[in-house]
């Protein structure tokens, strides 16, 4: 059985690109491990990411509360950018 901190969650969602790529950059200098879904799906079908679907920054349940922590010393998760 797998333990609940050890499943992998949303994160966040993002609809620009760069900016979910700069996330992801910053979590893993931290020492996160984290991963970006469906970041192509833009490129392939355009309307994905207007359309509510979106670039979801993947984490282990665990390290949800640290990553918030690192993203708001910078207030890196706040913006227009961002699914609420």
């Amino acid at each position: 059985m797998i333990n609940k901190l050890d499943e992998i969650v949303t994160l966040e969602t993002y609809y620009d690109p760069m900016l979910a790529e700069i996330i992801r950059a910053r979590l893993d200098a931290n020492g996160i491990p984290c991963f970006l879904a469906d970041e192509n799906m833009g490129s392939i079908y355009p309307a994905y990411n207007q359309g509510g679907g979106g670039i979801k920054l993947k984490v282990f349940a665990k390290d949800v509360n640290r990553c918030r922590e690192i993203l708001a010393e910078n207030d890196e998760l706040t913006g227009d950018d961002i699914e609420k």
